[in-house]
């Protein structure tokens, strides 16, 4: 071991999926309420156990992804019903702070059983009324003109109204304006077709451009589903304020997720997602050597911020301190420091008697730590007794250095 030691880190997959789900389900504000040790259950334990906790890590970024799946597209039928008119009945999205995996799973399988029958439903009564205006204004024309010395009986079209409307129930009902009417304009070919071949020729187009639009739908839909993971993720974020009003439009539908905004959002979301990471290690790092027996003192706070650094103290080492690093949750630097210069052999003695205490701290603050899912791996260390002890000030707690300021505020 050592007095000085840099390390890199390494957490484990289910502390990462973890941080991630905490602010999906709960928001930014999530985290603190959760605290660091809710989210060190999720990976504490033998290797055993945190397999398990990863798996059900994973199964829950499932389930909330289906959730939210099915919340963009209860959004987008409704939206389309608002539209044509119609009334039909569609589950309650699911809020998904403080849910289990069980409960929305539970609420998964019952809008399923709701979302189905609506949306076909809103499909066939939009495909029916669409039916009934082409067949309209195909016959129209001949009612209102009869030619001389003919029957003014309208011909009977090669394709049925039910025929077509069997097609045009298959169009999704959240199908976009412009594709509707690509839709719609085929279809009133097929009124048209001279013969029934002819007629089964042009609804082969019919299909084709349903098929085309539906596809396009299925992937605004992601889109809206994808949009509300974002604004979830980024619901705190403060770099994120020109980002969630847009994100808001596409998840209700009025804008098209483009992958510009797509893109900033991604690059947001890893943002938060290393601040996550970033507390998760700073917090851990407090509980391990609180349990140590080490103080934490308030500069520890600025270990939430980039290459922040605080200093760890022991009531039994009035001479001695540690300082800790971390940078980006990626990698820990600890030193430890005198706070005042040795002035005998007896001072360096006891550094080397610290520097030994130290490093066995440190051996059972690395193995407490794995418990928590947070793996240090050593890079680089100076051995106890190799080079004297650098000298820093003891780190004035937060009530000092506000004493401090009124007094040269006076």
């Amino acid at each position: 071991m050592s007095s000085g030691v840099e390390a890199d880190i390494a957490l484990d997959a289910a502390v990462i999926a973890s941080l991630g789900l905490v602010r999906v389900m709960g928001g930014a504000a999530g985290l603190a309420a959760a605290g660091a040790g809710a989210l060190a259950a999720l990976a504490e334990g033998r290797a055993e156990a945190q397999a398990q906790r990863l798996q059900e890590a994973q199964e829950l970024e499932k389930t909330v992804g289906e959730a939210l799946d099915r919340t963009a597209r209860i959004a987008a039928l409704a939206q389309s019903a608002r539209h044509h008119g119609l009334a039909v009945g569609l589950p309650t999205p699911i809020e998904l702070a403080g849910r289990s995996a069980d409960e929305l799973a539970a609420w998964i399988i019952q809008a399923d059983a709701q979302i189905a029958p609506a949306e076909e439903s809103l499909a066939t009564a939009i495909a029916e009324a669409a039916t009934g205006r082409i067949f309209d204004a195909a016959s129209t024309p001949l009612k209102a003109r009869p030619q001389e010395g003919r029957s003014s009986a309208v011909p009977r079209p090669p394709t049925s109204p039910d025929d077509l409307t069997r097609v045009l129930k298959r169009l999704a009902p959240d199908a976009a304006g412009d594709d509707r009417r690509s839709v719609t304009e085929a279809a009133e070919q097929v009124v048209h077709a001279p013969t029934a071949s002819e007629a089964e020729g042009r609804l082969t187009e019919v299909r084709i451009r349903i098929q085309d639009a539906n596809e396009r739908a299925r992937e605004r839909r992601d889109g809206r589903a994808a949009a509300l993971r974002f604004l979830r993720e980024l619901e705190a974020h403060p770099a994120a304020e020109s980002v969630r009003p847009r994100l808001g439009e596409v998840a209700d539908g009025t804008r098209p997720f483009d992958e510009a905004l797509r893109a900033e959002a991604a690059r947001l979301v890893e943002d938060a997602q290393r601040q996550a990471e970033h507390r998760y290690v700073t917090e851990v790092l407090r509980e391990t050597f609180g349990a140590l027996g080490y103080e934490v003192g308030d500069g520890f706070e600025t270990l939430t911020a980039q290459d922040g650094e605080a200093v760890l103290t022991r009531g039994d080492w009035p001479q001695h301190a540690v300082k800790v690093r971390v940078d980006d949750a990626r990698q820990v630097r600890m030193a430890l420091l005198r706070t005042e210069p040795a002035e005998s052999d007896e001072q360096r003695r006891l550094d080397v008697e610290r520097e030994e205490q130290w490093c066995a701290s440190f051996d059972a603050a690395r193995e407490r730590l794995s418990e928590a899912g947070v793996h240090a791996d050593v890079r680089w260390r100076v051995e106890p007794g190799t080079q004297r002890l650098p000298v820093a000030q003891r780190q004035r707690s937060r009530r000092q250095q506000d004493e401090q300021r009124r007094e040269l505020g006076r």
